[in-house]
C-alpha cells in the first residue's frame, strides 16, 4: 500500500495517516482523487458529521477554516479536502508558527534573484507551488498582524508579487486554513483582523477533542497498532483499551498514537496488556516533561528574537533589555539555529538576516 505522504516535500516528518502530522515549515504533495480516502479513523456521531461535511465542501472553490485543540487531525482532514477537491495541483502546506514573521512573505511569495544579500537565484514561494492546488495554512493565529492585510489580498485577488519582482504573479489555489484557538476571541485584542477572517471562514470545520470522542479510541489504538506492527500487529486486550478509555488525552489523537507505537515496541508476544501499556505511558509523562522544557525554550528563543526586531539587530543593546551579557545573546542564537548576517557598528554587533538583510554586511565566521 502506498504511504499517503509519498510526495511530501519539506524539513520535518510529513502526514502519517492517523490524525497527527510532524510540523515542519513546508511539504507538498502531488494528486488528487475522486475517491474517498477514508482518512479520519472512528465512527463517533461527531465524527461522521465531519467527514459528511468534508465531502460536501471538498469539491467547492470555497476557503475552509479548521478549528480544534492541537494533535487532533487538522492537518489531515487538509489533506482529505484536497483529495477529494479533484484539483490537479499539489497541497502545500505551510506552519505559519515555524516561521519568524519576517520570513513569512519571503516563504510565501518567493524572491527574484538579487532581491536581497545571498538571493542567488529565483525561488518559488508556496503560493506559485499551490497553483491549481491547495495552499494550507497551519495556526494561522500565530500570523503577524502586519502580514494579515497582504494575505488579505491575496486571498482576494490571486495575485502575488514575489520579494524583489517588479510585477504580479498569478496562482489558483484553495486556501485551507487551521487554528487551535478561537480567532474570533483575537479580534478585540487586535490579534487578528476581522475582515481575513471572514475571508478565510468561507466553511467551518471543528474537531473535537479525543476526550470528546471516547468511543472512537477502540478503534484508533487498533488502527496505530496495526500499522505500527504490520503483519505481526498484536491484539490489544480488554484491560488494556479499559485503561485508554479511561485516560486523559491532553494531547488528542497524536499523543493516543505516541503510547500505542511504545507498546508495540514493548510487547514481547502476540499482545498488548496492562504491564505493556503502563510503561508505554509512564515514558509518555516522561516526553511530556521534556516537550515543556522544549516549550520554555521555544518561549526564550522567540522573546530573543522580538526583542533583537525591537533594536533593529543590535545585540548590545538586546542584551542590555533582557538583562543578560552579550555573549549570552550570542550563545542562545547559535543553539536556536539562527545564523544570520552579522555587521561592525560603533563597536557593537548587529544581525540580520533572519531579522532582515543587510546590503553589504559581510558573513561572520561561525
Amino acid at each position: 500500500m502506498t504511504r499517503i505522504d509519498d510526495g511530501i516535500r519539506g524539513e520535518s516528518g510529513g502526514i502519517d495517516g492517523t490524525g497527527a502530522a510532524e510540523r515542519g515549515k513546508g511539504r507538498s504533495m502531488r494528486g488528487a482523487s475522486g475517491q474517498a480516502p477514508g482518512l479520519l479513523i472512528g465512527g463517533s456521531a461527531v465524527m461522521r458529521r465531519v467527514r459528511a461535511l468534508i465531502r460536501k465542501v471538498a469539491p467547492s472553490s470555497l476557503p475552509v477554516l479548521i478549528q480544534g485543540p492541537t494533535g487532533s487531525g487538522k492537518e489531515l482532514v487538509a489533506l482529505e479536502l484536497h483529495m477529494l477537491s479533484g484539483r490537479p495541483g499539489r497541497l502545500v502546506a505551510m506552519n505559519v508558527c515555524a516561521l519568524a514573521e519576517g520570513m513569512f512573505e519571503d516563504a510565501l511569495f518567493g524572491h527574484v534573484r538579487g532581491a536581497f544579500t545571498g538571493a542567488q537565484s529565483d525561488v518559488p514561494g508556496y503560493l506559485l507551488e499551490a497553483d491549481k492546488g491547495t495552499l494550507f495554512l497551519d495556526e494561522i493565529g500565530a500570523l503577524g498582524f502586519a502580514v494579515q492585510a497582504k494575505l488579505l489580498r491575496v486571498i482576494e485577488t490571486k495575485c502575488f508579487r514575489p520579494v524583489g519582482a517588479r510585477s504580479d504573479r498569478r496562482s489558483d489555489f484553495r486556501i485551507v486554513s487551521a487554528a487551535n484557538e478561537q480567532l474570533s476571541e483575537l479580534i478585540p485584542q487586535g490579534r487578528f483582523r476581522e475582515d481575513l477572517l471572514f475571508r478565510l471562514n468561507g466553511v467551518l470545520i471543528e474537531l473535537p477533542a479525543l476526550n470528546d470522542r471516547r468511543e472512537d479510541i477502540p478503534d484508533l489504538a487498533r488502527h496505530f497498532a496495526s500499522r505500527e506492527a504490520g503483519d505481526t500487529s498484536p491484539v490489544i486486550e480488554y484491560d488494556a483499551l479499559e485503561i485508554l478509555m479511561a485516560h486523559d488525552w491532553p494531547g488528542n489523537v497524536r499523543e493516543l498514537r505516541a503510547v500505542v507505537e511504545r507498546a508495540v515496541m514493548l510487547s514481547d508476544n502476540a499482545s498488548i496488556g496492562r504491564r505493556e501499556l503502563a510503561q508505554a505511558m509512564a515514558l509518555s509523562v516522561g516526553q511530556a516533561s521534556a516537550r515543556r522544557r522544549r516549550n520554555r525554550s521555544d518561549f526564550a528563543t522567540q522573546r530573543l528574537l522580538s526583542v533583537l526586531r525591537e533594536t533593529d539587530g543590535n545585540v548590545g543593546a538586546a542584551a542590555a533589555l533582557l538583562g543578560v551579557h552579550r555573549t549570552t545573546v550570542y550563545r542562545r542564537l547559535v543553539r536556536a539555529g539562527v545564523h544570520g548576517w552579522w555587521v561592525k557598528a560603533d563597536a557593537d554587533l548587529t544581525i540580520k538576516g533572519e531579522l532582515g538583510a543587510l546590503p553589504g554586511a559581510e558573513r561572520r565566521s561561525e
